[in-house]
């Protein structure tokens, strides 16, 4: 039973990180789709800016679409905030950083791959939607199940490197690569804290 809950709450771990990836992506269809300006090109009113979210019935396919964006808008904030609290500012234990070679996740790669496709969703078919929604599961799947989760350019954005090892694991870091690999031919302690199996947030020990 423990087993099961502990996989349970990685699981979920995974899952919030996996969303908050997406971040930059709902910001982009918020403001490619939102509608700010009337016909004569001024601002619209508060009471025509929110109708234009319900404007063809609370069961088309726009509401819909603004619903499960800003869900997971609020989602991925409060895992992103979550995720450095929880862990980025957690005490962690000392170890030391295994491997010879460090190299950068290809978080750019991700972005090409997977958001821009997503950009061109049209919010008024419910078949547009449809697809969208089962691509972004689809990816899901895969990159929780590979534990791939990690490829978030929200941490590129918030000045960490994700570097993963010759070894297999992963490490989430402000540190360089060239100071991460000087540290582990040296042998020196780091401060580690462990996210799910092999993927650590490692820092300099404070002298």
């Amino acid at each position: 039973m423990r087993k099961v809950v502990m996989r349970l709450g990685q699981n979920i771990i995974k899952s919030v990180l996996y969303l908050s990836s997406f971040l930059p992506l709902f910001i982009l269809l918020l403001i490619q789709n939102l509608q700010i300006l009337d016909e004569k090109n001024k601002f619209m009113g508060l009471k025509a800016f929110f109708y234009q979210f319900h404007s063809d019935g609370y069961l088309s396919p726009a509401f819909i679409f603004w619903s499960v964006v800003a869900m997971f808008i609020i989602l991925s904030i409060l895992g992103i905030l979550a995720f450095f609290k929880l862990y980025v500012k957690s005490v962690g234990v000392s170890s030391k950083v295994v491997g010879d070679t460090f190299r950068r996740a290809d978080t750019l790669g991700y972005i090409v791959t997977y958001i821009v496709p997503l950009m061109s969703m049209d919010i008024t078919s419910f078949r547009s939607l449809l697809l969208n929604f089962l691509l972004f599961f689809i990816i899901g799947v895969f990159y929780i199940k590979n534990n791939q989760f990690f490829m978030n350019p929200i941490l590129n954005l918030s000045g960490y490197n994700i570097l993963e090892s010759d070894t297999g694991t992963v490490y989430i870091t402000k540190l360089s690569p060239r100071k991460v690999k000087e540290k582990a031919n040296e042998g020196e302690k780091i401060i580690s804290i462990n996210i799910v199996e092999d993927i650590y947030i490692i820092k300099e020990i404070k002298k």
